[in-house]
């Protein structure tokens, strides 16, 4: 078994799946409303920022917190905008469960390097 092999297999399998082509239509759905992308981008803008600044243990400030409901108060009123986050999350999820198996796989050889 040839695991490059496997891997483009997993890509095709990635790209056939449903949760994928709704996140495709999505995307292809903002890109054509300047609107919706618009909100998309500044949401990703300030959710980073937000996270970012938690991390680093700095305290968020109540003016901050306002902004972020308010976008996200903006982005539930923008279908597209909507409609391509929750298709967004939906296939990180399928993502991030695939990460896990193959990092479970490993685990045993890398893990055991990093704790000694």
């Amino acid at each position: 078994m040839n695991p490059y092999d496997k891997a483009h297999e997993l890509a095709r399998a990635l790209r056939a799946h449903d949760s994928f082509q709704k996140l495709m239509k999505a995307k292809e759905r903002i890109d054509q409303d300047p609107q919706a992308k618009k909100i998309v981008e500044d949401f990703r803008k300030r959710q980073w920022e937000y996270e970012a600044k938690r991390l680093a243990g700095q305290e968020i400030s109540d003016a901050e917190k306002q902004q972020m409901t308010q976008l996200q108060e903006a982005l539930a009123l923008v279908p597209a905008a909507r409609d391509y986050l929750q298709a967004e999350y939906q296939f990180s999820v399928l993502f991030g469960d695939i990460q896990k198996i193959i990092a479970d796989t490993i685990q045993d050889v890398f893990g055991n390097l990093v704790q000694k």
